[in-house]
């Protein structure tokens, strides 16, 4: 029978490997996404109807939005990147919510309650209507595989965009002046 034993230094390279591999995963994460594509699917398709049941009690309903340029973002209080994006978010809220502009976040918890949730909210100042997501809304958009996961839906109920990964205002709000102007 032979014997067969590997040289000591392959666990200590493996283990390397795997370091290497997490901070590689890690580091394509935390950049900001590209220009957004369109659709989830490359094409622009009807937005699924939704309906969240708020933290401040409310529910929202894409539905009662038409006309609206939605911005819905999925996001979690865990998220680096989320945590980086949602101040871009509650500024554009503040300047073009008036013009016909509503941003809905929707947090994929992994263990934080409304509680929680709700005491981050208020500590980034969130403007915007926010509730705890059970994973069905998620769903209706295609699975979100990563967060932030943001989709743009026009005044004409379609995706417009669908931004995976991290956003900033610079890069969304030309976009979403260009649809507001769809509204007059």
């Amino acid at each position: 029978m032979c014997n067969f034993s590997l040289p000591r230094w392959t666990g200590s390279f493996v283990a390397g490997l795997l370091v290497v591999g997490g901070l590689v995963t890690l580091v394509l994460a935390e950049q900001p996404a590209s220009p957004a594509a369109d659709g989830p699917q490359g094409s622009t398709d009807e937005a699924p109807n939704f309906a969240l049941n708020t933290l401040d009690g409310d529910t929202f309903r894409l539905a009662d939005q038409r006309g609206d340029v939605v911005v819905l973002n999925f996001w979690a209080t865990w998220c680096p990147p989320c945590r980086r994006e949602i101040p871009d978010f509650v500024s554009l809220q503040k300047d073009l919510g008036d013009r016909g502009l509503q941003f809905v976040g929707v947090a994929l918890e992994r263990s934080a309650g409304p509680d929680e949730v709700q005491a981050f909210a208020d500590e980034m100042n969130i403007n915007y209507p926010i509730g705890l997501g059970d994973g069905s809304i998620a769903e209706k958009y295609g699975g979100v595989r990563g967060l932030p996961m943001t989709f743009v839906i026009g005044p004409d109920g379609q995706i417009r965009k669908h931004i995976p990964g991290m956003t900033t205002e610079d890069r969304i709000r030309p976009l979403l002046e260009a649809l507001l102007r769809e509204t007059l």
